[in-house]
């Protein structure tokens, strides 16, 4: 059954996903020697759609281990885009990011704005899947533990359609943090809930950081600053200030 999974999954990534595909990141000593105390270093990057105007300009940042991080900023100030540099589905225009890991989508989970759940598989399957692509092996105990954590046990063997809005978003970050992932990437992962959950969502995400998780949450929900250790906000394309 895994191996049909698989082959499901490789082939809904080339589709919606190009850029989704496991990936080596080799780096220098040098590299290494610089980036020893971060997950993630961002060195002067840029960012255009057209190569006339930029999206984003001269970022730089740290991304340390165990620490929650909020992009916050208004609708069109790059908040995704830079959240899509960081992980690897997008190419940086000029600049560089590197990572402390070679294997950059072993080591990094992604929650869409979207859930992008696979409908034809239960919510089981759909993180049972993820787990499996990132360490060839499965591991029913670690679903079992952050479901709890979610509290969603009672609909893993549920399907998408069969669940709500914030059960599907609780879904989808427990696809992303299976599997022994590093880093939790974040887009939006409130837009379409309603206030009670979303606090929910973000609190899950502080909670995950007790079980050496670094997340970075991107979203223009000021509520989301009270739950991260290190806020960053973007307008326009800049990066404004880090508090």
């Amino acid at each position: 059954m895994i191996f049909f999974l698989v082959l499901y999954l490789l082939f809904y990534c080339l589709l919606f996903f190009p850029g989704y595909l496991p990936e080596k990141c080799y780096l220098s000593n040098r590299q290494r020697c610089y980036i020893v105390n971060n997950l993630i270093t961002i060195q002067n990057l840029y960012y255009s759609y057209n190569k006339k105007e930029n999206v984003l300009e001269n970022i730089n940042l740290e991304i340390k281990e165990n620490k929650y991080y909020g992009i916050y900023g208004h609708s069109g100030s790059g908040k995704s885009t830079l959240l899509f540099l960081m992980g690897n589905i997008l190419k940086p225009t000029r600049g560089e990011i590197l990572y402390s890991f070679d294997n950059i989508k072993k080591n990094i989970g992604f929650v869409f704005q979207f859930f992008n759940l696979i409908n034809e598989l239960t919510v089981f399957e759909n993180a049972l899947l993820a787990q499996f692509i990132r360490i060839k092996c499965e591991n029913h105990q670690e679903i079992k533990q952050y479901s709890e954590i979610l509290g969603i046990t009672k609909i893993l063997d549920k399907y998408p359609e069969e669940i709500s809005g914030g059960e599907r978003q609780r879904a989808s970050i427990l696809r992303a943090v299976v599997g022994d992932v590093k880093i939790i990437l974040a887009d939006e992962p409130t837009g379409s809930l309603d206030m009670e959950n979303k606090l929910i969502v973000f609190q899950l995400f502080k909670d995950l950081i007790k079980y050496n998780k670094t997340v970075v949450v991107v979203s223009h929900e000021k509520e989301l600053l009270d739950f991260c250790d290190k806020s960053i906000l973007l307008v326009d394309g800049n990066l404004r200030r880090g508090f």
